[in-house]
């Protein structure tokens, strides 16, 4: 894994002519990160880029963008190592604002002909508040990894999007019932997070959360 900081020229990473994106706030991080990443790897031929957003357009985040990024590429070392091009940039940091995902996409474009956006099946659930969410798929692929067991939010995504569906890649991999959300309640409410979080980030996750000032959300 290589760490990329800036707005770089990418030609000279490029191993592949496609870019597979997997964007979080990381907020914070989870196994359930790691396994779909893993499960992606050996999915997908192409090189792998780990983007940690820093203005969500649909939520506020009190966690500082160093933080979550630091915490990011402390959780994906474990991937130290694998034969695969993976890179963990902090290309949002020098984008001042909010961030969509369609500039992201129109970034890689610059430098793959391919770009596949690894998206939970959720982002289905709510794709027509995208912005530009018709555009953004006539230019990538979405790869959509399960988050229910009845495929509700798949069949909603294939009723919003009609023929564009067409660029949706249902992902069989296995459902992760576990999210950053529960994490940050088990640590309001005084709960181990143990097992959930990679075991060198459990005590920074946890002692952040609970210095955030009383009130602000997270």
């Amino acid at each position: 894994m290589e760490i990329l900081y800036g707005l770089k020229e990418l030609i000279s990473f490029s191993k592949s002519d496609t870019a597979v994106v997997f964007g979080s706030s990381f907020n914070p991080p989870h196994i359930g990160h790691i396994v779909i990443f893993n499960y992606a790897l050996n999915y997908f031929d192409a090189d792998f880029y780990i983007v940690p957003t820093n203005v969500p357009p649909h939520k506020q985040i009190a966690v500082p963008f160093e933080k979550r990024f630091d915490w990011a590429v402390r959780t994906y070392e474990v991937f130290d190592g694998v034969d695969k091009a993976i890179y963990i940039t902090d290309m949002e940091r020098h984008i001042e604002g909010i961030n969509y995902a369609i500039y992201n996409v129109e970034y890689f474009l610059k430098y793959y002909k391919n770009v596949i956006l690894l998206v939970g099946e959720d982002a289905l659930g709510n794709i027509e508040r995208w912005y530009k969410y018709d555009e953004l798929l006539r230019k990538c692929i979405l790869a959509v990894y399960p988050r229910t067991r009845d495929g509700s939010l798949y069949k909603r995504g294939r009723e919003v999007l009609g023929a564009l569906y067409e660029r949706v890649l249902e992902l069989n991999f296995p459902i992760v019932e576990v999210s950053s959300s529960e994490i940050r309640r088990f640590v309001r409410e005084g709960k181990t997070i143990a097992g959930l979080v990679p075991k060198q980030l459990e005590n920074d996750v946890r002692q952040t959360y609970i210095n955030l000032e009383e009130g602000e959300r997270w």
